[in-house]
């Protein structure tokens, strides 16, 4: 009698499982296509903020090299440039500064450039048919040709909060901020400028789309929303912790989870595609959601001016890794898994396993993104007013690994390494002192080189900055400080200590040199 009353249950299993099969399936997301899903913007090494539309931040291409290498830089603002480059398939470099948009050749001059009618903050996207979306605080999208000539413009009602987002069908995406009453709306726009739908949502950042649904994430509210894509219905919104500050946007994966990392609360989300939470990881306040490699490892950096680290997750909010970095605003990641970040005052590189490869430094914010060429040259604005290109390359590294503290005899005392793979010849070292001049009642700025003729691969030596002397009858010997030291070389990544207008006390009193201040020489004595 068991045995019968199993056969028959099997047999209704059977017969009834291929009634609720389709239903079960069907309950899971589709995964999307990711060739499809970006076919609307050029093929070319890097078309949009963050490269695609899923905002990986990820490139097919990259070159090998020991360290950083600086290819050229360009003069294109007075300073505080706050877009990021993006590449076209000729590789012409797209930037907005000020009220002014340029085209710049791979080797660094100017192809053309175009006024428009406001400051251009927020990054250009490329799309197939070869039209360049350009926000500007004018409040407006303008759609500009490979030429310069500008096709249209989209009056917005408000002003630009994020990047444009351009899907397989070539509608344009992008969000505004209304300071004032808060009614900014989040917009899709045709290919020819007209407006398609408009959904009442304000502060709304640069957005991701996956299956025909756009996430972003919108800051007036702290939350992030799900869009439908045809009609501007929002599915769902959730909570992610950020009022009144504008950030990337958010993230997807190959499997539709959303990331999202909060400045807010400190925490990097997951979410379903249905909006309920997968997990939550507290990194601390973070203006960026992760980038996403190939192998699906998640990387997300902190920026709190003190104390950040880069982190690396695996898809499940596992931590991998964390490394300690500058204060990052933007990263992205090679075809070999090298990170590259946009530091507070370097671009640097990471290794795959959390180790940094190198540094390059300038002296002053970077608050961009960075974006990465066919041959692996990285492109990345700064608010010194320069655009950089930074080559990967094979060169001398040359690193300030200590500053004597206490007293010296008309010298400031250094320990200078190369870390990289060839040797620096010439090596300069150069220490920058501001000085108060009480007869003429002004700061005066004075600079002492060294030159060390070579430092071989893996080689640290002391330097004896010489030359350092200041009559105290003419200079107050306790207004005096050390305000940057550099080393540099041909053919060498350089270094630099005390970079963005930090500094240390330095008296001079005569040849007496006493780094640190003459209080805590007394308190703690001299040494490194």
């Amino acid at each position: 009698m068991m045995m019968k009353t199993i056969s028959v249950f099997v047999v209704l299993s059977l017969l009834v499982l291929p009634i609720f099969t389709p239903t079960i399936i069907a309950s899971y997301p589709i995964k999307s296509d990711y060739q499809s899903e970006n076919s609307g913007l050029m093929d070319s090494p890097w078309p949009m903020f963050r490269h695609d539309v899923h905002h990986t931040g990820r490139s097919p291409y990259g070159k090998d090299g020991c360290t950083g290498m600086l290819k050229w830089k360009l003069k294109i603002g007075e300073c505080c440039i706050f877009s990021s480059p993006i590449v076209d398939n000729d590789g012409t470099i797209y930037i907005g500064v000020g009220k002014t948009f340029y085209a710049i050749y791979p080797n660094g001059t100017i192809k053309w450039k175009v006024k428009l009618g406001g400051n251009v903050d927020f990054s250009a996207a490329i799309s197939k048919d070869e039209t360049i979306y350009v926000p500007a605080d004018d409040w407006s999208l303008y759609a500009i040709t490979l030429n310069g000539t500008i096709k249209w413009r989209c009056r917005l009602g408000d002003a630009p909060s994020g990047d444009p987002l351009v899907d397989k069908n070539g509608i344009i995406y992008i969000g505004t901020l209304d300071p004032l009453v808060a009614n900014g709306k989040f917009h899709a726009i045709y290919p020819n400028g007209t407006i398609k739908w408009s959904a009442k949502i304000d502060g709304c950042s640069s957005a991701v789309i996956y299956n025909d649904t756009i996430y972003v994430d919108c800051c007036r509210e702290g939350r992030l929303y799900a869009i439908y894509a045809e009609d501007g219905t929002i599915k769902w919104s959730e909570w992610e912790g950020t009022v009144n500050k504008l950030s990337s946007g958010p993230s997807v994966d190959e499997d539709g989870i959303i990331y999202y990392g909060s400045y807010g609360n400190g925490y990097l989300y997951a979410f379903y595609p249905n909006g309920t939470l997968k997990w939550r990881y507290k990194i601390g306040a973070t203006h960026m959601s992760p980038i996403i490699s190939e192998n699906g490892t998640l990387y997300i950096a902190t920026y709190k001016e003190h104390n950040d680290y880069l982190y690396a997750f695996n898809p499940d909010g596992t931590l991998l890794w964390k490394c300690k970095v500058p204060a990052t605003i933007g990263l992205m990641v090679d075809k070999n898994g090298i990170i590259y970040g946009c530091g507070i005052y370097c671009i640097y590189a990471v290794n795959p396993n959390g180790t940094i490869r190198w540094k390059w430094k300038i002296n002053d914010y970077i608050l961009t993104h960075p974006a990465m060429g066919r041959d692996g040259t990285l492109y990345v604005a700064a608010w010194d007013g320069y655009l950089y290109a930074i080559e990967p390359r094979d060169a001398a590294d040359l690193r300030l690994t200590g500053i004597y503290h206490g007293l010296t005899y008309g010298c400031v005392r250094v320990k200078v390494k190369n870390a990289g793979c060839e040797p620096a010849y010439n090596v300069t070292c150069t220490a920058v002192f501001s000085f108060y001049n009480w007869r003429e009642d002004k700061r005066e700025t004075k600079r002492f080189t060294t030159i060390v003729p070579e430092i071989d691969v893996n080689e640290e030596i002391v330097v004896d900055i010489k030359g350092v002397y200041l009559n105290p009858f003419i200079y107050n010997p306790f207004d005096s400080e050390i305000s940057q030291i550099k080393v540099e070389a041909e053919n060498a990544n350089h270094d630099i200590m005390y970079e963005g207008g930090s500094f240390v006390e330095a008296p001079v009193i005569f040849k007496l040199v006493c780094v640190g201040g003459f209080d805590v020489w007394l308190k703690y004595g001299s040494g490194w």
